[in-house]
């Protein structure tokens, strides 16, 4: 008998040693009207079943099986949905219910002018405290935008490695992440849409080939463009499409996408990995002074991925169009350049040169004239309206209503990370009103985390807000129906630059 009990009690402890366990997520991302994408992880190779009901009591189901690739990792692709309909999960592995349970809406159906909310933000350090994305929920957002700054692999001592060294690399990376209490409770029930920017992937402030290097010494400051190997961006993109449940793109091998929701329509951009290098709008003078002069063909968006967001602009039927952004857009920021440029060899409250903090600033779209004139000019002749810039990575939050950006912008740039307050010393310090509708610091000292929201009410109106991390509202303004941008004029500089302006503006006249 002792024999017996033995051998059940060895059966036992072997069967629950390997039991198979969902370790990271499920995350819902790339949802439409009638379809989503799944994506998690194990802690073994494993099949099963996820069970999708739009039932609480799950008493009608639509099963979807699965099994883990070699890396863990399970992918599913969800298909017969119902538009705007919750539909509540669970995952069956081995007969055994797994945690946690979830539930996710899909989309309203393209068209609708039903009111909807959405929220959006980016650098997430994973050393703060992620108490926002609580806050984020109780607002019930449709889905929520992560605008980049979340992987901050150097902050994991890992500052010996490339941020992509491998995808192994980049698949710790995601899992830790999923891993953040807060944020992983909302995303139990709210879709998202993630692209990287710089702090995930390859070098801070990269560009398509290389990083720009700063370094102080004393009141000088040195600028210097590092390259990489392509391997590293390639692996960058990889890693997202392995380890992210993100839309389809609109290039093969690339990450920028678009997709719908009721009657607004989103253009998610790859601000970094297709940009000429940042540091090359600098010349050092011989007495060491830098002097600020964009070459020519110094652009953001690469000519597919430019020529791709003109085209779907142009077709979107969308009453509404957002244009997501990793960095800030606002047009009026070069006036911020030319004031840190006077002041480069200054060594300013925040413990930087002039120097260092116009090089920080060039890394924004101001900083690329071409890209940010061309597609301005391009929504003004086309009478493309309600174009909607949504930006982060400039650890605030703020407001313009399109006179100094160019376009209507909302920019969160803090969800879990020390505040900037730029856009403060902006208005406050300089004297500069760039962020008409409000921000933080301006006109308050509410520096906390904070989020962006967005309501869409119907064709009416957008409220463009942003939300600290109690729940207080920092600022918010009601854009209504009908924004079109300004004409812009880029002063040619060279022959080549004029004959192509020439021929945009005739392209441009025989269109119309």
């Amino acid at each position: 008998m002792k024999v017996v009990v033995t051998f059940f009690c060895l059966i036992f402890s072997i069967s629950f040693g390997f039991a198979q366990t969902v370790t990271q997520g499920p995350v819902v991302g790339a949802v439409t009207s009638d379809a989503a994408s799944m994506l998690f992880f194990t802690d073994m190779p494993c099949k099963g079943e996820l069970q999708l009901s739009a039932k609480p009591d799950f008493s009608y189901i639509l099963a979807f099986p699965f099994q883990t690739t070699e890396t863990l990792v399970a992918s599913l692709q969800l298909s017969g949905l119902m538009p705007a309909t919750v539909y509540y999960y669970k995952v069956i592995i081995a007969g055994e219910e797994q945690t946690p349970h979830g539930s996710f809406a899909t989309f309203a159906a393209s068209g609708d002018r039903s009111p909807f909310t959405f929220t959006l933000g980016s650098c997430t350090e994973q050393r703060h405290n992620d108490s926002i994305f609580l806050q984020m929920q109780a607002h019930q957002p449709a889905f929520f935008l992560h605008l980049g700054d979340w992987l901050y692999t150097h902050h994991f001592k890992e500052e010996k490695f490339y941020y992509t060294q491998s995808l192994e690399h980049q698949k710790e990376l995601y899992r830790k992440r999923y891993e953040m209490p807060n944020l992983k409770k909302l995303l139990q029930t709210t879709p998202v849409d993630f692209v990287y920017d710089d702090e995930d992937g390859v070098y801070d402030d990269f560009s398509a080939t290389s990083y720009t290097a700063l370094k102080m010494t004393g009141n000088k400051t040195d600028m210097q463009e590092v390259a990489f190997p392509d391997s590293l961006r390639r692996t960058l993109k990889e890693g997202w499409k392995a380890y992210f449940p993100g839309y389809p793109s609109a290039d093969s091998g690339e990450v920028y996408h678009s997709f719908v929701y009721g009657n607004a329509e989103f253009f998610f951009l790859d601000t970094r990995s297709g940009r000429s290098p940042n540091s090359e709008v600098f010349q050092q003078k011989k007495n060491g002074k830098w002097k600020y002069k964009v070459p020519e063909n110094h652009h953001l968006l690469d000519t597919a991925q430019l020529r791709w967001l003109q085209e779907r602009l142009q077709v979107s039927t969308a009453d509404w169009k957002f244009i997501v952004s990793g960095v800030t857009f606002n047009q009026s920021y070069k006036k911020v350049l030319d004031i840190a440029l006077r002041a480069q060899h200054k060594t300013l409250p925040n413990g930087m040169t002039g120097a260092y903090i116009a090089a920080s600033l060039a890394t924004m779209w101001f900083a690329f004239p071409e890209t940010q004139t061309q597609l301005l000019n391009f929504c003004h002749h086309n009478k493309i309206k309600n174009v909607v810039v949504l930006s982060g990575d400039a650890h605030t939050a703020a407001i313009d209503d399109g006179e100094n950006a160019g376009f209507p912008e909302l920019m969160a740039g803090g969800l879990a990370q020390q505040n900037s307050k730029l856009a403060a010393i902006i208005k406050n310090n300089l004297r500069l009103n760039l962020w008409n509708r409000g921000g933080q610091g301006i006109g308050n000292d509410n520096f906390y985390d904070a989020f962006g929201k967005v309501t869409v009410h119907g064709k009416e109106s957008v409220t463009l807000s942003a939300v600290d991390k109690y729940g207080t509202e920092i600022c918010s303004y009601k854009l209504k129906d009908g924004f079109i941008p300004h004409t812009y004029k880029l002063k040619p500089r060279t022959k080549m630059q004029r004959a192509r302006a020439l021929k945009n503006l005739l392209r441009i006249a025989l269109r119309n």
